[in-house]
């Protein structure tokens, strides 16, 4: 009978637990940090001669490392981030909630 009511226990543990992660929204699966202006620019390279994308506000990034290079926008601090639309730099002024990342 105990062993019956501890697999009970368990079973309702693992289907709360697949709940949570089933109704997960995709801005968790990147992290707190996001893009805090109107569009925040995707970039190749740490500079603003790679800018490839403009992502929208709000977008959920991860930080990965940072650099410093050109300055543009009040800074030189670069991010590089993992984004829905890809891997690549953005500056540090439009990375809002930023999180401790080590240099690249």
């Amino acid at each position: 009978m105990r062993i019956k009511r501890i697999g009970t226990v368990i079973a309702s543990f693992v289907s709360a637990a697949t709940a949570v992660v089933a109704l997960a929204t995709p801005a968790q699966a990147y992290g707190p940090s996001y893009c805090n202006g109107s569009t925040c620019s995707l970039s190749i390279s740490s500079n603003t001669s790679g800018i490839y994308f403009e992502m929208p506000r709000s977008t959920p990034v991860t930080m990965i490392c940072w650099t410093d290079d050109q300055w543009w926008n009040g800074t030189n601090r670069w991010f590089k981030v993992d984004s829905l639309y890809g891997r690549g730099f953005m500056i540090a002024t439009q990375v809002s909630n930023q999180t401790r990342v080590g240099h690249c």
